[in-house]
């Protein structure tokens, strides 16, 4: 016997209409990728820190355009910016955008594009799994070097202190020595969290690696960096950790470098010099904070 296709009289499956919403998606520098969500209103992209949407070019103006979504469509608008801004290589000073078109603001390249939830999930994922230590929550060593670049350009432009401070959890090799490595992801998550507690919306904190963190710290003078280094040592100090009963004795040392206006160095030099102090700090006790003065 044949087999026989069986008629249905149902209708067919109806799904609910889909939103979508549209993202700013940064295409390059690919370092830099990134999706944001576009609210109902209007935002403010530039490199000032008044800017809804901060950019790390030094091409781009404090205030470099606006954009608007009205619920169907987004509508790019200039500010007056110094170096222009361009759709598909043309000079603009208000334009609606579509998927297709590359919206450029100094050396950045964006797109807007419309995202159903579940893909402005798995696009949330890779850029988190991209910038992410899996460990800590905080960012990687090379997600702080891009968006350092920026802060770095900044300060010298306007004459402003930027500050580098390198962590090192001291005796960690011990820790998981005696309490096992389970341990150790357990403190090192903790110190990364207190370490975050006490930053400013405008610090960069990462791992730098193992046991290793580097926190940047813009706007503020060496003294103050300096004070606020001690108050991290003394946080971490003061705080009780413990493993399977036991109180497990945890503090840090710390390397701080500090540079204002022309005389900032590259991040690396920076890094560099931060990284020395606290090789002083290890050798000369430890549960310390060594600058430069």
């Amino acid at each position: 016997m044949e087999d026989e296709t069986i008629m249905s009289n149902d209708n067919a499956i109806r799904f609910e209409q889909m939103v979508v919403h549209p993202h700013l998606i940064v295409l390059y520098p690919q370092s830099q990728f990134a999706q944001i969500p576009l609210e109902r209103g209007t935002v403010v992209l530039g490199r000032g820190q008044d800017a809804d949407i901060r950019f790390e070019d030094e091409l781009i103006s404090r205030r470099h355009c606006a954009l608007s979504f009205d619920g169907g469509s987004v509508t790019v608008e200039d500010l007056g910016s110094t170096n222009g801004t361009f759709v598909d290589g043309n000079y603009v000073h208000r334009q609606i955008l579509n998927s297709d078109n590359r919206l450029q603001i100094g050396k950045m390249v964006l797109k807007v594009a419309y995202k159903d939830p579940s893909e402005e999930a798995f696009s949330r994922e890779l850029y988190e799994a991209a910038t992410k230590d899996p460990l800590t929550g905080l960012l990687n060593r090379q997600a702080f070097m891009d968006r350092s670049a920026g802060e770095l350009v900044f300060a010298r432009r306007n004459n402003t202190s930027v500050n580098i401070v390198m962590v090192d959890v001291d005796d960690f090799k011990h820790v998981n020595d005696t309490w096992g490595h389970q341990c150790g992801d357990l403190i090192l998550r903790e110190v990364a969290r207190l370490l975050n507690d006490e930053m400013r919306d405008s610090d960069l904190l990462a791992r730098y690696g193992g046991e290793e963190f580097l926190i940047l710290m813009s706007g503020i003078t060496f003294e103050d960096a300096k004070k606020r280094a001690e108050k991290l040592r003394s946080t971490i100090e003061r705080h009780i950790f413990s493993w399977m009963d036991a109180v497990v004795p945890v503090t840090i040392s710390l390397g701080l470098s500090s540079r204002q206006g022309t005389d900032i160095a590259q991040i690396s030099e920076l890094i560099a010099e931060s990284d020395k102090r606290l090789y002083t700090a290890k050798g000369t006790g430890k549960n310390r904070v060594v600058s430069e003065n």
